[in-house]
């Protein structure tokens, strides 16, 4: 029964990265050519194909405005992120400020509501697409023209990623656009006062500059493997647990990726054609399989910059092992940070999210008897919660089955299981429940719940576990 779903979305899955990789290329093909009409190297072209794929996994909202503000921005921010890159070579010092700033930026803007939050993620684009690909055209015409085609991938990148989605969405393969606002999650500060996405910003600023750091002094001529990593690692990691995870999948990754493009070179070195449909090929594996687990993106990538990094001959080993010690360096930065600077705790995160989608799910009781319409809309909030919820499911779920505690409701990934088995129950919310009494029942058993996870598992008695489990054993005899 439960093949078809996992095929469906292993489809979706493949379906979102042919159409990513068709952004991808398109804008590297278009940028090129622009690049060799005008005589210059086809540095800006990576660059534009990199801010592809990361354009293409955001879903943008805003309507029309959005649509024009969003180039201009990408456009501004190429312009600066390009400005970054050439001081990070002039002066390398004044670079790593100015980056790390820029980073900071772009995560403490999530402060500041929706419209900031899309900004902020546009700028960080181009800062990272910098230390994949500088974008040194080295044009005739001289800076004017280096400038010009930096902003036109910027461009170019934005509209075939916009096209891509609209695409996607045209034929049901991307998801659909949220049509509700959903209400703002409580417990956004903690004890501290201080909000978490500004502890996130500190973090990021603390582990980029450390990397910087490690990397000048350790790998002066691949510095950029450092700084990546530890982007890539704080970049999204919701607490400590989750940011060691991903420095593990990080690490993992780029392990197995190094050791499969020792193997694949050893046996064929792909040239000319041959290496540009390998390097699609690798990037479409990395696309397709990202969301089932980051280490499968991460070894693609090591794969697709091997081939990149030594074109038309075979890759040394030796630089791939500084490659993975540089990544190790990068990652331990970013733990470090996540782990002693202002440090949120993973479990914290989940109670937080957890609170939310019960009460989401609180809504949607509270709400089975009235309109269709309002049911759908608290349905989709509810989704939303749990969508949120199961972010920070991966590293418990991973802990879990590496502790393998005896007393398994106690662990927060068991907690996780047992919110999302709520959305069966959810679906099913509708005029035949519009009983109250037993709409009340289990909006009581919902406080119960709440009341455990506001307080530690000590109200009335119940720990978490055992408060979710009496909720579904509520729900199940009317089931």
């Amino acid at each position: 029964m439960q093949s078809e779903p996992r095929s469906s979305a292993a489809g979706q899955r493949f379906a979102r990265a042919a159409i990513t990789l068709l952004a991808v290329i398109a804008t590297f093909v278009t940028v090129e050519g622009i690049c060799r009409l005008c005589g210059a190297l086809p540095a800006p072209a990576i660059l534009g194909a990199i801010l592809a794929i990361g354009l293409a996994r955001r879903h943008e909202g805003g309507g029309a405005k959005a649509f024009f503000v969003a180039p201009a921005i990408i456009a501004a921010t190429a312009l600066a992120a390009a400005a970054v890159g050439w001081l990070l070579h002039a002066s390398p010092f004044l670079g790593a400020v100015a980056f790390t700033g820029g980073m900071f930026l772009s995560v403490y803007l999530r402060n500041f509501g929706a419209p900031l939050r899309r900004a902020g993620a546009l700028i960080a684009l181009p800062l990272v697409a910098m230390l994949v690909a500088p974008a040194r055209a080295d044009a005739p015409g001289g800076p004017l023209v280096d400038i010009a085609l930096v902003i036109a991938a910027g461009i170019c990148a934005y509209f075939f990623a916009t096209a891509a989605r609209l695409l996607g969405a045209r034929v049901g393969i991307e998801p659909p656009a949220v049509r509700f606002a959903a209400p703002p999650r409580g417990g956004g500060r903690e004890r501290s006062g201080m909000p978490a996405t500004t502890k996130l910003a500190l973090q990021m600023a603390v582990a980029l500059g450390t990397s910087f750091v490690v990397g000048f002094a350790a790998f002066p001529q691949h510095w950029g493997w450092t700084v990546l990593t530890a982007f890539i690692v704080s970049s999204g990691a919701r607490g400590r647990g989750d940011a060691a995870y991903k420095g593990i999948l990080r690490l993992g990754g780029a392990i197995a990726g190094t050791i499969a493009a020792a193997l694949l070179t050893h046996v064929w070195f792909p040239t000319g054609v041959a290496e540009a449909c390998a390097i699609f090929g690798f990037l479409f594996l990395g696309l397709a399989l990202r969301d089932v687990n980051y280490a499968y993106w991460a070894a693609c990538m090591t794969l697709v910059l091997a081939l990149l990094s030594h074109p038309g001959g075979s890759v040394d080993l030796s630089f791939l092992g500084m490659r993975l010690e540089a990544i190790l360096a990068g990652a331990a930065c970013a733990v470090a940070a996540a782990w002693f600077v202002f440090p949120i705790k993973t479990v914290a995160v989940i109670r937080r999210r957890l609170a939310d989608a019960l009460l989401a799910f609180d809504e949607l009781v509270a709400n089975a008897h009235v309109s269709q319409e309002m049911r759908a809309d608290k349905l989709a909030v509810f989704e939303h919660r749990l969508k949120e919820l199961n972010e920070v499911a991966a590293p418990v779920r991973w802990h879990r089955r590496v502790v393998r505690r005896s007393n398994r409701s106690a662990h927060p990934a068991t907690w996780i299981d047992l919110a999302s088995a709520l959305r069966e129950h959810a679906n099913r919310f509708g005029e035949n429940t519009a009983d109250a009494h037993y709409r009340g029942t289990i909006r009581r058993a919902i406080a119960v719940s709440r009341g455990a996870i506001a307080s530690h598992g000590k109200s009335e008695g119940l720990p978490v576990g055992d408060a979710l489990k009496r909720l579904h054993d509520i729900l199940l005899t009317r089931g």
